[in-house]
């Protein structure tokens, strides 16, 4: 498998002679990257923060070359970090969350825009945000909005773009997170290690081992969820797959998190809070750890969560730690051929701190869906389909799903009168359980620790001719707007 942790991975090593410049910032650079050997940086910070513009080069060039610790300096040697089976992955970062030399990266507020029109400079970007994050530094600004093609760099700190953050669709305003770090001061960043379940009268989701597929069969026929106690048997995630080890070895990976999720077409598109940042930054944020992105939360209650990381196509290695199938489930989605790119994105990994909620919705395409706890505790409140009249629901999207302002946590009866006739089931998942929900089943989800989820949505001979009929509709539907003339949008 490939060397985990992308950057972390490469050391600094001293040459000895006289310091250019760092690649990334351009300040002072005695070292050299024990990589590639070819481009010098000042620190482990620039390092990592260059690693998606750098690693093509050094991933060609790295191989063959020992690391070393750089002679004089206080970065670790890169330990080797063991797998399941005794062997080692590749070399990770010594502290991938403590901070020692890792930076806090840039953190990219999706469709956002601070003092538009407000330009210290103007940067073309083609590949990467690399030169408009050199420029802000060798300039001081706390930030840059990246637009169609060019960075707009802002003269003014990182928190106060930040306070100053308005909404302008297909912009993202890039901030610091070093800058907001430092800008905040003594700060707590404690989110709540764990978050009180919803109390409600409903029945319960039965906990099952050792299910046959007949069994399971006759479930999805008759729509019955079920929680299962063993599906993870086997799994070397069940051990491997700490917050620590995916910080260490996918900490450079670029991430999306939001504070609503899923997203509701009829009313987040003018108030959802969408950052992109790197998943050792979100990682910090999970724990409680310094970071940026607890500065940009909006409320108490609207905590992040990173409920679409879809690691398994760049990262097959992954599917070895984990399954895309549960032993007793039927799921015919292929996993070569046409469909083999279909069956990768239907398998994602969500993770969040404690309170990260999904609201109220079922799953598109009527598919079948499962949750598997890899870590941490979840509360779901389920509804059959049946009851989407009773809950409010909004009019089905093109694809099929439908979503639900009514909150079960906080029910509110006279907003919601139908909900009273709504029959809710109420399970709590504990890690290394997996929940199964049938096709439309409602769902409501709480994480109740931090939490890292393995869910996968797939398709049976129950559900199959839905699947085809909802797909059909879609692409006929996408194929006539493809043919209207389309109008120039602007920044």
């Amino acid at each position: 498998p490939p060397s985990c942790g992308g950057s972390a991975a490469m050391l600094l090593s001293d040459r000895g002679t006289a310091a250019p410049s760092c690649s990334r910032c351009g300040t002072e650079a005695p070292s050299v990257c024990g990589g590639c050997r070819a481009v010098r940086f000042c620190s482990r910070s620039c390092q990592v923060a260059a690693w998606p513009s750098h690693k093509s080069l050094c991933s060609g060039r790295h191989r063959g070359h020992r690391s070393r610790g750089v002679a004089g300096s206080s970065l670790p040697a890169v330990p080797r970090v063991p797998n399941a089976s005794g062997g080692a992955l590749g070399s990770c970062a010594a502290s991938p969350l403590s901070g020692k030399g890792i930076g806090h990266g840039w953190l990219g507020l999706v469709n956002m825009d601070a003092f538009p029109g407000e330009d210290a400079a103007r940067i073309p970007i083609q590949k990467g945000n690399l030169e408009a994050e050199k420029e802000c530094l060798q300039k001081g600004c706390g930030g840059f909005v990246a637009c169609r093609g060019a960075a707009y760099l802002r003269a003014k700190s990182a928190k106060v773009l930040a306070s100053r953050a308005c909404r302008v669709f297909g912009s993202t305003l890039w901030l610091s997170g070093d800058a907001l770090v430092q800008e905040a001061g003594e700060t707590s960043y404690g989110l709540p290690a764990a978050s009180p379940q919803a109390a409600l009268d409903a029945s319960s989701v039965e906990k099952r081992s050792q299910v046959s597929e007949a069994e399971m069969a006759a479930r999805f026929k008759d729509s019955l969820p079920v929680v299962l106690q063993d599906a993870q048997r086997g799994w070397p995630a069940k051990a491997k797959w700490t917050f620590s080890w995916l910080a260490e070895c996918f900490g450079d990976e670029e991430m999306l998190c939001s504070d609503r999720a899923p997203f509701f077409r009829h009313r987040d598109r003018e108030h959802i809070r969408s950052v992109k940042l790197p998943l050792r930054e979100f990682i910090r944020y999970t724990l409680g750890e310094p970071n940026a992105l607890f500065t940009l939360q909006a409320s108490a209650e609207g905590v992040f969560y990173a409920n679409g990381w879809a690691p398994f196509a760049e990262h097959p290695e992954l599917l070895g730690d984990v399954s895309d199938r549960l032993y007793c489930v039927p799921d015919t989605i292929p996993r070569e051929g046409a469909s083999a790119e279909l069956n990768v994105s239907l398998t994602k990994v969500f993770i969040g701190p404690a309170g990260t909620v999904s609201r109220l919705h079922h799953d598109t395409y009527a598919t079948h869906v499962w949750l598997s706890q890899i870590r941490g505790r979840k509360q779901f409140i389920c509804y059959p389909p049946d009851d989407s009249e009773n809950l409010h629901a909004q009019a089905e999207d093109e694809c099929g799903g439908q979503t639900s302002d009514f909150d079960p946590s906080r029910p509110d009866w006279e907003a919601f009168p139908r909900a009273t006739r709504a029959r809710p089931y109420s399970v709590i998942v504990e890690e290394g359980e997996t929940v199964v929900l049938p096709s439309r089943w409602w769902h409501w989800a709480k994480s109740l620790t931090p939490s890292v989820t393995l869910m996968r949505n797939f398709v049976n001979e129950s559900n199959m001719a839905e699947y085809v009929r909802i797909s059909r509709a879609v692409q006929e539907a996408r194929a006539s707007r493809q043919s209207r003339p389309h109008s120039k949008e602007r920044c």
